[in-house]
């Protein structure tokens, strides 16, 4: 019986590569008081403010109860906050305070200095950006 050479297979290389990704940011993080979910929930808010508290559990692809969870400590501590939606007030839409503003874009400096540095080691690959983009579609 042949055995096939010990290479992992493309779900474990995911894993590591998104284990190693989230370890770094994680550390790099921390002066913050941030988690790396915590970070894209923010930059979410940043990037399109007033987000309702599903569509926002579906862009990032956290589960709901997570996403309450994550929400509420970021509300106490006072990097966002919740208000009703204008056209409809059985909807709870969130915003970044001042405060979130200001650790949004120290986390976003974070994030994409770390990218950069990614970049720099794969000399900005094109064809590797296109790939990654395809299988995310593909996951999802």
């Amino acid at each position: 019986m042949d055995s096939a050479p010990d290479v992992p297979n493309m779900a474990e290389l995911l894993l590591r590569a998104s284990a190693q990704v989230s370890g770094t940011l994680t550390v790099r993080l921390r002066p913050l008081g941030l988690q790396v979910d915590e970070m894209r929930v923010l930059r979410a808010l940043k990037t399109e403010g007033g987000l309702a508290m599903g569509g926002l559990a579906e862009e990032l692809v956290i589960s709901g109860p997570t996403l309450t969870k994550m929400v509420d400590r970021l509300v106490s501590n006072n990097l966002a906050y919740r208000a009703q939606d204008p056209e409809d007030r059985r909807r709870v839409r969130l915003y970044l305070t001042p405060d979130g503003e200001e650790i949004a874009d120290k986390a976003d400096r974070i994030a994409v200095g770390y990218q950069t540095e990614l970049a720099q080691s794969f000399d900005d690959d094109p064809q590797l950006r296109r790939m990654l983009g395809l299988l995310i579609d593909v996951i999802r």
